[in-house]
C-alpha cells in the first residue's frame, strides 16, 4: 500500500523507518518491495536499504562482519543504522522546514505593492 508497512486488518501505518531484525531463519515474504537481488536477499549496504529510504535490515548473515548474525556483534550493526535513521529523521525534518518556509515566503504579502 503505497510503501506503507500494512497489518494484517489492512491498516497501513504511518512510519518514516522499519527495521527487520531477522533472527534465525531470515523470512523476506512479507515485504513487497524491489529490494532484492537475484538471490534473493536484500540489496543493502551495512542493512541499510538504499532503494527504499526509512527500511533497515539487522542480523543479516555477514551484513558487516562475520558476528553480524550473532548476538555479540549485532550491536555494532544495529548502532550504524540507528545513526542511520537520525541521519534521515533529521534530513526529512530539514526538508518540511525549507517547505514550509518557501510557502511564507510565497504567501507573504509585499509591502508597498
Amino acid at each position: 500500500m503505497d510503501g506503507k508497512p500494512k497489518l494484517a486488518d489492512g491498516w497501513a501505518l504511518e512510519v518514516a523507518s522499519m527495521v527487520w531484525a531477522t533472527g534465525f531463519k531470515p523470512d523476506f515474504g512479507w515485504i513487497e518491495l524491489p529490494v532484492f537481488g537475484e538471490d534473493g536477499h536484500p540489496v543493502q549496504h551495512r542493512g541499510v536499504v538504499e532503494s527504499a529510504p526509512g527500511l533497515y535490515f539487522l542480523g543479516l548473515p555477514f551484513q558487516h562482519s562475520f558476528a553480524s548474525a550473532v548476538i555479540g556483534g549485532v550491536g555494532k550493526d544495529a548502532r550504524y543504522i540507528a545513526e542511520r535513521t537520525t541521519e534521515l529523521s533529521v534530513s526529512r525534518d530539514r526538508v518540511r522546514q525549507l517547505q514550509h518556509d518557501t510557502e511564507r515566503k510565497l504567501t507573504k504579502p509585499r509591502v508597498g505593492h
